[in-house]
C-alpha cells in the first residue's frame, strides 16, 4: 500500500513539475557574457533577469506562464551568435530572442530569425543596416544615423568654424556613427579621422597629433576604450572640446574619466537613472543584486524597454514570432525605463533623443 501511495504521489508530483515546465514561455537572450564588453552583456543580464522576476510575480497572481529566458555568450562573434540563436530555436522552441550587442553579432543572426520567423530584439546594435535586416528584427537603442545626426547638429549650430577630428572604434558601430555624422557636418573634407581597434589601450600616437595640429573638437566613438582615451588625454594636457557617442550614458565608464571628460557633450534618449531608482526601486534592488552592484546602464535599460514591450505583446495575446512581430508593430506609447516609445516600420524605435553633458563625473541633460 505505502509502495502504491509513493507510485501516485511521485505520478502527481511528475505531472505537476511536466505542466508548471510547459507552462512556461521560453525566450532567448544572445550577448557578450565574458571578455572584452562583457560588462555590458552582464547588466544587460542582471536586468532581465530582474524585469523577470517583477513581471512573472505578476503573472503569477493572474494564473498567466511564466517567462524563462535562456542566455547564450556570443564572445562578440557573429559565427557564435548564429549558432546560439540556432541552438535556442531546436532546443528550446523560441519564439523570441534578444540580443545582440553587437551590430555585427545581430546582423549575421538576422536571417536566421527571419527564416525562422523568430523575433530577435537588441538593446544595443545601432548599424544603419539593422533597419533593413527583415521583419522579425526590432531594437531598443538608437540607430547610428539618429545619433549621430543630432551630434552633427550640436557641431554645426556651435562648432562649424572649429578643426575637427574623429577617433572611432573600426567596428560596424564606429564606421556606422562615423559616416552618418560626415554627411550632415558642413565641412567633412577638412575632418581628420582616427581608427583604432575594439580593444586597444594605448591612444597616446593619436592624441599626440592632434595636439600637435591644435585640433579644437574631438568626436570620440568607441566602448570601454574611452577611459584610456581620457586619461592620455590628460596625461598630454590636451584640451579641446569633446563630443561623444551614446555609450557615455553609462554612470559607471563617467566615473572612470577623470576630469579631461569635463564639458563633453553627447546624444542619447531619455534615460534618467536617479528616475529609474525612485520609480521602480523593486526592480533597481533586485538588479544590483544580479549585477554584484554594478550601476545600471543605458544599453540595460533599453534591454528592460525590449522585455516590457515582448511582454505586452504577450499579454495581448500573441504566441508565435509572427503574432508577437504584429503587436509589436501595433503598440503605440510603450512606458519603457528610456522613455516612451514605439517602433516604425523598419523595427527601430520612435524616441526622443536629447544632449547631454558631463560635468564632474555628472550626466547632466542639457
Amino acid at each position: 500500500m505505502k509502495v502504491k501511495l509513493c507510485y501516485l504521489l511521485f505520478f502527481i508530483s511528475s505531472l505537476f513539475s511536466c505542466t508548471n515546465k510547459a507552462k512556461n514561455i521560453e525566450i532567448g537572450s544572445i550577448q557578450q557574457l565574458t571578455g572584452q564588453m562583457s560588462k555590458y552583456g552582464k547588466t544587460l543580464q542582471a536586468a532581465l533577469l530582474a524585469e523577470t522576476d517583477i513581471i512573472n510575480a505578476e503573472r503569477m497572481k493572474a494564473n498567466l506562464p511564466l517567462i524563462n529566458i535562456s542566455f547564450e555568450d556570443d564572445k562578440l562573434d557573429p559565427k557564435t551568435g548564429i549558432n546560439a540563436l540556432q541552438q535556442l530555436i531546436q532546443t528550446k522552441n523560441i519564439q523570441i530572442c534578444f540580443g545582440a550587442q553587437s551590430s555585427s553579432v545581430t546582423m549575421a543572426m538576422a536571417p536566421i530569425a527571419n527564416q525562422s520567423k523568430v523575433v530577435l530584439i537588441s538593446s544595443a546594435s545601432g548599424a544603419p543596416e539593422i533597419s533593413q535586416s527583415g521583419e522579425y528584427v526590432f531594437r531598443t537603442c538608437p540607430s547610428d544615423i539618429y545619433e549621430a545626426n543630432i551630434c552633427a547638429d550640436y557641431y554645426n549650430a556651435n562648432f562649424s568654424n572649429k578643426s575637427l577630428a574623429i577617433i572611432h572604434t573600426n567596428n560596424d558601430y564606429g564606421v556606422g556613427l562615423k559616416e552618418s555624422f560626415l554627411k550632415n557636418i558642413s565641412n567633412p573634407e577638412k575632418v581628420t579621422v582616427f581608427p583604432f581597434q575594439q580593444g586597444q589601450s594605448d591612444f597616446k600616437t593619436i592624441l599626440s597629433k592632434i595636439k600637435q595640429q591644435k585640433i579644437e573638437v574631438v568626436y570620440l566613438i568607441g566602448y570601454e576604450e574611452m577611459i584610456a582615451v581620457f586619461k592620455q588625454a590628460l596625461e598630454l594636457g590636451l584640451t579641446c572640446q569633446w563630443l561623444g557617442n551614446n555609450q557615455m550614458n553609462d554612470p559607471d565608464i563617467v566615473k572612470k574619466f577623470e576630469k579631461s571628460s569635463n564639458g563633453t557633450v553627447f546624444p542619447g534618449h531619455q534615460y534618467d537613472l536617479d528616475k529609474i531608482k525612485s520609480t521602480h526601486a523593486d526592480f533597481y534592488a533586485k538588479y544590483l543584486k544580479y549585477s554584484g552592484g554594478v550601476d545600471l546602464d543605458v544599453f540595460a535599460a533599453y534591454g528592460v524597454d525590449a522585455l516590457i514591450a515582448v511582454n505586452q505583446a504577450l499579454l495581448n495575446g500573441a504566441k508565435t514570432g509572427e503574432e508577437i512581430k504584429n503587436e509589436l508593430f501595433k503598440m503605440k506609447e510603450i512606458q519603457g525605463f528610456s522613455g516612451v516609445f514605439s517602433f516604425d516600420k523598419n523595427g527601430d524605435p520612435i524616441k526622443t533623443i536629447g544632449l547631454y553633458k558631463i560635468e564632474n563625473g555628472e550626466i547632466i541633460k542639457l
